[in-house]
């Protein structure tokens, strides 16, 4: 007797339905205590937020533990841990992240991404307040997730956006913060 289609079918939504919900992601072998330490230690780095993901690495990522951590403000800050709980990449800190006192020459003191030769380094100070504000009004609103200056020659910095629509987007800016792209 052959089993019925429906328990076949169900059988099958029901393995589908917790593949795409991680249930072969690196999640679970993250023991509690070690999720524990992971999200303390980078909280602690960035000064505050809450953890959203912790995760670990799978071997070819060149971290232990990654931790994402969620501003106040809807920013994403992505910790890199080794095995003994070090951070290992250089994310942003809250306090980069709150706004500052303008002064006169704050752009002039804040060094050109090109200058530091790292284009992962999430932007700060007046430099991030004038990215995202540029990027927010050419996508027409959304989340700002992620910052980072540009070693291409045609951007200078990069900011990714979530639209309301679920969608990502990078939004690429030359140097006076024009648009010079949007990545769909």
């Amino acid at each position: 007797m052959r089993p019925p289609r429906a328990i076949i079918g169900l059988t099958l939504v029901a393995a589908l339905g917790l593949s795409a919900c991680g249930g072969g992601d690196n999640d679970e072998k993250l023991s509690s205590s070690n999720r524990t330490k992971a999200s303390a230690a980078a909280l602690k780095y960035v000064g505050g937020g809450a953890v959203t993901d912790a995760e670990r690495g799978d071997g070819d990522d060149g971290y232990a533990y990654g931790v994402e951590v969620t501003l106040p403000g809807g920013t994403d800050i992505d910790v890199e841990l080794d095995k003994a709980f070090a951070v290992t990449n250089s994310p942003a800190k809250a306090s980069d992240l709150e706004p500052a006192a303008p002064s006169a020459d704050a752009t002039a003191a804040a060094p050109s991404p090109k200058a530091t030769a790292d284009d992962d380094r999430p932007l700060t100070g007046s430099t991030l307040k004038k990215a995202s504000a540029a990027a927010l009004k050419a996508t027409d609103g959304g989340r700002i997730t992620e910052t980072s200056g540009s070693d291409d020659a045609d951007h200078e910095y990069e900011v990714d956006v979530l639209l309301p629509s679920g969608e990502d987007v990078t939004v690429e800016l030359d140097k006076a913060f024009a648009v010079t792209k949007i990545d769909r």
